[in-house]
């Protein structure tokens, strides 16, 4: 008789495996609410995106979902908030989010490697928000942000913990994107051609 090998969170990026065990997530998560409460962290960061109604935003590496309510309320019922991480307990945790607000217009992927099954061209705004100094193969990251992106939308990504000068060089480096405009708080990209 065969046994699985039981593993719990096996993250999987680019051609590495990854390990995030379900307690470092809650961890992660306790920090952040932690971080919200003393300092309002998600909605002076969130406040920055000027999303508008009726959009189709992606968040990509949602983790703990920490952004879903706000998106969901600045889109409006005529818009459409889809969530996306590789960790299960993330997408559990905006399914949660989600039936405790009663927000319809929120959707939860679960990403295999980067990849997501949001179709093409869907996204008037793609934001990556304090995950994009982990991506170890961000050429395979940009790729998906600008699959799903429509061709007039934007990618927002913030530095996470990295200098702005390497996030730059990664989105440069991708041939994927122009930068249209910086600020503290992250890079805002369109994709090329």
């Amino acid at each position: 008789m065969k046994t699985k090998k039981r593993t719990i969170g096996v993250v999987v990026t680019g051609t590495e495996h990854e390990t995030i065990p379900n307690l470092f997530f809650r961890m992660m998560s306790f920090t952040m609410k932690i971080a919200d409460l003393f300092g309002n962290y998600s909605n002076k960061n969130f406040n920055t995106l000027n999303l508008q109604k009726g959009q189709v935003v992606v968040d990509y590496g949602c983790g703990p979902a920490r952004y879903i309510k706000n998106a969901s309320e600045a889109v409006g019922t005529k818009g459409k908030v889809l969530a996306v991480d590789i960790h299960p307990l993330a997408i559990k945790n905006v399914e949660q989010i989600a039936k405790k607000y009663g927000l319809k217009n929120v959707e939860a992927f679960l990403a295999d490697d980067y990849s997501c099954a949001i179709p093409n061209n869907t996204a008037d705004v793609v934001y990556a928000l304090d995950m994009f100094h982990m991506i170890e193969q961000p050429v395979n990251l940009l790729t998906e942000l600008a699959r799903i992106v429509k061709p007039d939308g934007s990618v927002i990504i913030e530095d996470g913990h990295q200098p702005r000068v390497k996030t730059i060089f990664k989105i440069t480096d991708s041939g994927l994107f122009n930068i249209v405009n910086e600020n503290k708080h992250h890079v805002v990209c369109i994709p090329k051609g």
